[in-house]
């Protein structure tokens, strides 16, 4: 499991290793996340930030 943070605090997991610049949907809440930095080695977390839907100005 890859563990998500957003300014230090954990989110959810991934249940496989995302990419720096991936934007993902948190089906939960809705909220949209990019993934920022994944740790290499052992570490695994993954940082990342609360962004727009990408395709926003694609849905009018």
């Amino acid at each position: 499991m890859y563990p998500f943070y957003v300014k230090d605090e954990k989110v959810f997991s991934f249940s496989y290793k995302p990419e720096k610049g991936d934007v993902i949907k948190y089906d939960k809440t809705g909220q949209w996340f990019e993934v920022t930095e994944v740790e290499n080695g052992r570490g695994r977390k993954v940082y990342g930030r609360r962004t727009i839907e990408p395709n926003w100005r694609l849905s009018y």
